[in-house]
């Protein structure tokens, strides 16, 4: 499931309907957990957005991107009984709607409620017929959603790939988003080098992307990437901005597909089972493979406390006061901040410093236990002291959890990495892996010249 399942009319639908309201500062939204209809019912904003209403359909427009809902497919209307979101109920599309700025809300549910198909009843404290499950959709749990309304497809200033336009038509050569599962040809060997024997702890895990090709509408991003990335080590992503390590680190949890016009080949693999097969769930792989983002995204309004157990609430976990109290603690514990904020756990996270915001975010993404971390530059706004403690963070964690980095500081991919993989774009060609292998060969000994001249800083 991905936004780029919301039909859009065609012109013939978008002729003779006039735009009947239009409500700016608003956003495309989607339900995170529980029924819409329910109390506890958690909506997220995605994407903000302008959005209009007409007699045939409903759209959301952010900058160039536009996602449009046919008021003839919906097959119920469900608005939130003391919030501003409306989740339109469609065939396949059942957790996705639009959150519009309270004081139209009225007038926004007035119209929709007015438009809809007469046999079909506006919801409001009964359950959507027909709807997907919420688990099935759910974004990155915590740390893809944000109150900062962040879109998805631009949430990093370095990331390899540009926020996507409007998606243009396919070109022949490029597959369709819903052709995510291709299989390509011809693979790709990735630059020999002999791997160093595992010796990961017991019950660690390590995670296998295999010819992973990736692209924003027509444009190819990656091509038939293949890394093996060891358990109980830390895997540092290197490479100059624009070669594909952000978009590849995203695919590991499958982020990747909810960028509208994004599509995918290729497998990762945990445990040996591919988290893109169609009978697993989105939220059984993002339970498993946590992520932190390069700005810290701490809910500001939650005190640190409830931050930390966010993802709790977000994924329906039911716990005991207890049994918080010592997650919180052992999370923070863990990702160095505990001594820091254990006297003032009821203060809102956003009053922290930015150190200690990225910390904070790490004990949330820590809370459901995750058997990987992947970090997206996690250090890059950070000053050189708290930068050191997040280093000594990460190299504290890779005992419990298999973490995979995104790193322009070769310094720190030295420090704290056991391998490396050098990502490289040229001349306008997909990014690939040049090299891999150990960090310590990497930086001392590496086999491709490229490679050489990027750790020693002649190029990137």
């Amino acid at each position: 499931m991905n936004f780029e399942s919301i039909k859009m009319p065609t012109e013939d639908q978008r002729t003779d309907a006039p735009g009947l309201g239009v409500f700016p500062d608003s956003a495309v939204a989607q339900l995170v957990s529980g029924d819409p209809a329910a109390a506890d019912a958690l909506v997220s904003d995605v994407h903000p957005a302008t959005v209009t209403v007409t007699r045939t359909h409903v759209d959301a427009t952010a900058g160039d991107i536009t996602w449009s809902w046919l008021i003839s497919d919906m097959r119920a209307v469900v608005h939130g009984a003391d919030r501003s979101w409306t989740i339109f109920v469609v065939p396949g599309i059942s957790d996705f709607g639009v959150s519009i700025a309270a004081e139209r809300v009225e007038e926004f549910r007035h119209l929709i409620d007015g438009l809809v198909d007469p046999g079909i009843r506006p919801m409001r404290g009964a359950s959507a017929p027909g709807r997907a499950g919420a688990s099935d959709l759910v974004p990155m749990i915590v740390e893809a959603t944000s109150f900062s309304l962040s879109p998805l497809s631009s949430s990093s200033s370095s990331s390899s790939s540009p926020p996507p336009s409007s998606p243009p038509p396919l070109a022949p050569s490029a597959p369709a988003v819903k052709s995510r599962r291709l299989r390509t040809r011809d693979r790709r060997e990735p630059v020999a080098m002999s791997p160093e024997p595992s010796t990961a702890p017991v019950g660690l895990t390590g995670i296998d992307a295999r010819d992973i090709s990736a692209w924003f509408g027509p444009r190819q991003v990656l091509d038939r990437v293949s890394l093996e990335m060891g358990a109980g080590e830390v895997t540092a992503l290197i490479g100059p901005s624009g070669c594909g390590k952000s978009t590849f680190l995203r695919i590991l949890n499958r982020m990747h597909e909810m960028i509208p016009s994004a599509s995918l080949a290729g497998e990762v693999l945990l445990d040996g089972h591919d988290i893109y097969d169609q009978n697993r769930k989105l939220t059984d792989a993002r339970r498993e493979i946590g992520m932190v983002f390069q700005k810290p995204n701490p809910f500001p309004a939650m005190s640190i406390y409830d931050n930390v157990l966010a993802s709790y609430r977000l994924t329906g976990v039911k716990a005991s006061v207890s049994v918080k109290d010592e997650v919180v603690q052992s999370c923070l514990t863990k990702a160095g901040l505990w001594t820091e904020v254990r006297d003032r756990l009821r203060q809102p996270g956003g009053g922290l410093s930015g150190g200690q915001q990225q910390r904070l975010c790490i004990a949330r993404a820590l809370a459901i236990r995750p058997r990987v971390l992947l970090m997206d530059e996690p250090c890059s706004a950070l000053d050189p002291t708290s930068t050191r403690r997040i280093e000594e963070t990460v190299m504290e964690l890779v005992s419990e959890v298999t973490i995979v980095i995104v790193t322009h500081n070769m310094q720190q991919a030295a420090r704290v990495s056991n391998r490396c993989a050098f990502f490289l774009a040229e001349q306008g060609t997909p990014g690939v892996i040049v090299e891999h292998g150990p960090t310590s060969a990497m930086f001392n000994s590496p086999q491709d010249p490229r490679t050489n001249d990027y750790v020693m800083g002649r190029f990137g």
